[in-house]
């Protein structure tokens, strides 16, 4: 465990002490939580929904290490469903409120970074553009790095304070980061990587008890997740078939390979906030031998390498390098504002101050425009950012207008007929979910012929051919090098014109 008492910094009220976290989760939930159906669903989360809808209906669910992540987001996200009902917004809220609980979770470390570090790193997580941008859809990888600093806070205020109840909560949160997905193990050995390396600068090592509390804890929880809430208990052998498939997988890359300096190029275009901050803080913390620091020098270090070194890359990895990179700015920003430090030649001049606080100021500023730019304005343009990544076109809100308008003018309204003849079809089964009567084929049939009928553009002509005439045919675009073409039955037999050209 992490523990010790540091420098916190210069006193300050109660009541300001109070007001800290709250600022920090209004400035990430600002980001985060307004507007969460701007963005169309990812593939990926046209696959989790299936899952998700299925727990929701028959209230089962069974873990797939072949090709899906852990139970962690399916038990999560079906809370709201239950309550709320079926929305994008609902959908999206569970990972939308860790995204935003991050912000405030360094605030607990503020023994180790300073209370201006402290708030500093929690700036940098709130405006983070990669984890405002990963916050706002439900893939698996902010549960991971939520429950990554969940556990390093509790672990670290346990530590200190011998309590039992962080530590209990650390072994909580560790049993959970194992149920998000497969590359938690990762995340374990960069954690080790960094304990390792700080044992040199004073780390003690945990009492007895509390390393079994911390066990129990963490078995308990990973346990409760793979075994469906102890109703599958032959669940508990696939993680260790899983961790075999997704390695093979993350090496044969499977479509996803990327050179080893992909991660360092999102951080440079991306994060140039945080990876400068964090460059300057693991430089400090080598320097001081500071030993939280060189914890996090550790950790940030052994994550970039492995995910580096790995063929398989996606860009929401970043997010585990982006965490301890942002810790260790705080720690930049403590030194550079010379907080807690009364005078002498250690401290830095008022001059130096003013200019680590504006250029603070203006990389978060940074931050927080291109966050927004990412997240609310050009979130399907991959031109802009490798973070948006085979992201679903805003031209399927348009196909599924279209869908919708056409049933309002056909007899069986939501229960009419529809062929889905193209392999590329998520995240269309989540915004058909409430027609009554959608077949998913996944290729071509011999004879379709439902009113609407939605087939890939390299087999549209095929496809109009087997139709005969009397259908429309329109091209949308679903994600890059995938276009969709809708044809929809018009007439007698299908619905009345519509006047005006239709969309293109």
């Amino acid at each position: 465990m992490i523990g010790g008492r540091q420098d916190v910094g210069a006193p300050v009220s109660r009541f300001a002490a109070r007001a800290v976290p709250w600022l920090l989760l209004a400035l990430a939930a600002a980001l985060r939580l307004p507007r969460l159906d701007v963005r169309p669903l990812h593939h990926d989360e046209g696959t989790n929904v299936i899952f998700l809808l299925r727990l929701m209906r028959d209230g089962t669910y069974q873990y797939d290490p072949s090709n899906y992540h852990g139970p962690l987001l399916y038990f999560l996200s079906v809370v709201p469903f239950l309550l709320f009902g079926t929305t994008t917004v609902t959908l999206r809220i569970v990972p939308a409120i860790l995204g935003t609980l991050m912000a405030p979770l360094p605030w607990l470390l503020r023994r180790e970074l300073g209370r201006a570090g402290a708030i500093a790193a929690g700036v940098l997580l709130a405006v983070s553009p990669s984890l405002v941008y990963y916050s706002r859809d439900n893939i698996h990888e902010i549960y991971l790095v939520f429950l990554t600093l969940a556990l390093v806070a509790a672990a670290v205020r346990g530590a200190a304070s011998g309590r039992r109840a962080p530590v209990v909560l650390a072994g909580m949160t560790a049993g959970g980061i194992v149920a998000p997905k497969e590359t938690a193990c990762l995340t374990f050995l960069a954690l080790a990587a960094g304990l390792a390396l700080s044992r040199g600068t004073g780390l003690g090592r945990p009492r007895r008890g509390a390393a079994l509390m911390f066990l129990g804890a963490a078995c308990l929880v990973a346990v409760a997740l793979y075994s469906d809430l102890f109703t599958d208990l032959g669940g508990l052998a696939r993680p260790f078939a899983a961790f075999r498939l997704w390695g093979a997988r993350g090496l044969n890359a499977e479509g996803h390979a990327k050179p080893w300096w992909y991660f360092l190029g999102i951080l440079a275009k991306d994060e140039p906030a945080i990876l400068a901050a964090g460059a300057v803080g693991a430089a400090i913390a080598l320097w001081r031998r500071d030993r939280f620091g060189v914890f996090l020098f550790g950790w940030t270090g052994a994550t970039l390498l492995a995910y580096s070194s790995i063929p398989y890359k996606t860009p929401w990895l970043i997010l585990n390098s982006v965490l301890p990179l942002a810790l260790l700015g705080g720690m930049a920003v403590r030194t550079g504002l010379g907080s807690g430090e009364s005078g002498g030649p250690g401290r830095p001049s008022a001059r130096v101050r003013w200019l680590v606080g504006l250029l603070f100021a203006a990389g978060a500023a940074f931050s927080a425009r291109r966050a927004f730019d990412l997240s609310f304005v050009r979130y399907d343009d991959d031109r802009v950012s490798r973070l948006v990544y085979v992201q679903t076109r805003r031209d399927v809100n348009r196909l599924v207008s279209r869908i919708e308008e056409f049933a309002s003018r056909v007899p069986e309204g939501r229960g009419v007929s529809i062929e889905i003849l193209s392999p590329d079809y998520l995240p269309l089964n989540w915004y058909l979910r409430d027609f009554a009567n959608v077949g998913y084929f996944g290729t071509v049939i011999e004879r379709p012929g439902a009113p609407v009928v939605i087939a890939r553009a390299d087999t549209a002509d095929r496809v109009a051919a087997l139709l005969g005439p009397g259908y429309t045919r329109e091209v949308y675009p679903l994600r890059p090098g995938v276009e969709l073409v809708l044809f929809l039955k018009e007439g007698p037999a299908g619905a009345k014109p519509v006047e005006g050209p239709g969309p293109g």
